[in-house]
């Protein structure tokens, strides 16, 4: 493990969000400056086809916390593999994954961070008093559903599973060997990390629309996925 040299590492993966990326960067580096948080900023431009890339790469030499990976060739273009990705190259005490999309907003970044110290794993929850979130109705019946059964099945003691907003502590990711691609990559963290005795706790957040376009998420491709950490979830429970 490398010693920390800040106190926050926020990794966010971005797919074709040449609209969004000088938004994001100002508000990213905005919280961390409010809020006074020793913070850098881990930008995976994974595969994208437009301009994401050359914006960020440009707005990263005006600023020494941001770092952005160009992912060109990968084996696997998906989501997971582009995260784990970015967190060999964390350097933060705490490492907070969020969407580059801004439905996860960048002002609640400090909301998370101000809980780190109550337990291993802060998630930003659209699923307890007081969260909420802006889904067609299909897709919110898709995760709420989901959600709940990994809950009975698993017994993680925690209501939004599937969020791609939480904080964790670096030594917990750091002691995970994690295999998913997906976007169940999620999933697999938060059970893993449960079954070695990390610890839990949620905090409501507003997950929001999406900023520029349709989102990119199709439970449908998806599906395996998110199954693969649940299905492995409820094999620990059942047979250790």
């Amino acid at each position: 493990m490398k010693t920390p040299a800040c106190e926050l590492s926020i990794v966010v993966s971005a797919l074709n969000e040449e609209r969004n990326v000088r938004q994001l960067f100002r508000r990213l580096t905005g919280a961390l400056n409010r809020h006074k948080i020793s913070g850098e900023i881990i930008f995976l431009d994974n595969h994208s086809t437009d301009r994401t890339g050359e914006l960020a790469s440009r707005l990263a030499r005006k600023d020494r916390r941001i770092t952005v990976i160009r992912r060109r060739g990968r084996p696997s273009r998906d989501l997971g593999s582009s995260l784990r990705e970015g967190f060999t190259h964390c350097r933060g005490q705490y490492v907070l994954i969020m969407d580059a999309d801004l439905s996860h907003d960048p002002d609640e970044i400090p909301l998370l961070f101000r809980h780190r110290k109550e337990a291993d794993i802060i998630i930003g929850s659209r699923y307890v008093p007081g969260g909420s979130g802006d889904m067609p109705l299909s897709r919110s019946l898709i995760s709420r559903t989901y959600n709940t059964l990994a809950r009975i099945l698993t017994g993680a003691p925690a209501h939004d599973i599937t969020t791609g907003f939480k904080l964790y502590r670096r030594t917990v990711l750091d002691s995970l060997h994690l295999t998913n691609t997906g976007f169940g990559l999620h999933v697999e963290i938060l059970l893993k990390a449960l079954r070695a005795g990390a610890t839990v706790r949620e905090v409501p957040i507003h997950y929001s629309a999406r900023t520029g376009g349709r989102s990119k998420l199709s439970y449908r491709r998806q599906f395996r996925r998110y199954a693969e950490p649940l299905l492995e979830g409820v094999r620990m429970r059942l047979f250790g």
